[in-house]
């Protein structure tokens, strides 16, 4: 993070640094804790994260300094370096309720990749484009690496929403436009309605963000009017951002089922755990045999040709 700060920089700090219920920061301060000095950084995000309830599944992502923070098995480093990130669940009380949270790791390095315009992969851009706060950082050095790569993914997000976006419209309808295009392109089992809620959840956050993010971007908006622009350059690329998106849908659908069938290798459960996340991501429901369950990998073209059969990999528009 540069020592001139403009806007942008200016609103993501004061989103990374905002309040979060005692829940997240218990449960963030015991996975950083297990962790030890791998931990780099502890982001907390989704929908918890918007509604502030400390009942529900909280998403949380670590950041560590390598792959040693994915664990002390060779082939599951091997494979969350490969494919980032390990997931896994943890659980805790506090005030004698319990409390529990998806717990993403992934390193530091890769995070920043992911988050640039130039990454096929969407996942992370995606997400962190949206509301974010930094619940834990080692030091001042990483909280800035994580302002920058936030920084990072808010412009990809930016530009992605300016090429889906409307010739016309308020900063609402240039956001849901990105969301419904990013939740079409990964395996998911929301629709586009979805992309329509998290806007409706903090309007006046994206309204506060979508010129702070175009200047980063490099454009010059024109207002029309009842907070409504235009954006007289958004075409100069249209052709090459067509082309980079078809890659970004093969890329990001193909990463998914990848961490699906990762998952199958490393969780207990295997096939079953296959299964349940592929009708959880995408509403099909597969009916595995006992060879099935015993062998994933040797039947997962068998199980990819029922996924297809049945429709897994259509547009959920």
């Amino acid at each position: 993070m540069s020592n001139t700060q403009d806007a942008l920089d200016q609103f993501i700090n004061v989103e990374l640094g905002q309040p979060v219920m005692a829940e997240a920061k218990f449960l963030a301060k015991q996975i950083a804790e297990e962790m030890g000095e791998h931990a780099l950084a502890v982001l907390f995000y989704g929908s918890c994260l918007r509604t502030g309830d400390g009942a529900g599944l909280m998403d949380f992502y670590v950041l560590t300094d390598g792959a040693e923070g994915y664990g002390s098995g060779a082939v599951s480093r091997f494979a969350h370096t490969l494919v980032p990130p390990l997931v896994r669940y943890a659980k805790n009380e506090f005030d004698g309720k319990p409390i529990h949270a998806k717990v993403a790791v992934i390193t530091l390095e890769r995070f920043a990749e992911l988050a640039q315009h130039k990454a096929f992969d969407i996942s992370i851009w995606a997400r962190f484009a949206q509301p974010t706060a930094l619940v834990f950082a080692r030091d001042k050095t990483v909280q800035a690496r994580v302002h920058n790569a936030i920084r990072k993914a808010i412009i990809t997000g930016i530009n992605w929403a300016v090429y889906f976006g409307p010739d016309e419209g308020t900063a609402g309808a240039f956001w849901c436009a990105l969301f419904r295009a990013t939740y079409a392109a990964e395996l998911r089992i929301e629709n586009q309605s979805r992309a329509d809620q998290i806007i409706a959840l903090a309007p006046q956050r994206y309204d506060e963000l979508f010129l702070p993010a175009l200047a980063a971007a490099g454009y010059s908006p024109k207002s029309t009017g009842q907070n409504t622009f235009r954006l007289s350059d958004r075409n100069k690329r249209r052709l090459a951002l067509k082309l980079k998106w078809l890659g970004c849908q093969i890329t990001s659908k193909t990463v998914n089922l990848l961490r699906i069938f990762k998952g199958a290798v490393t969780f207990e459960g295997r096939a079953d755990y296959v299964a349940w996340k592929l009708e959880r991501q995408t509403g099909v429901t597969l009916e595995l045999t006992p060879w099935q369950r015993d062998h994933p990998l040797l039947a997962s073209p068998q199980i990819l040709f029922q996924m297809w059969r049945k429709g897994a990999f259509a547009n959920r528009h």
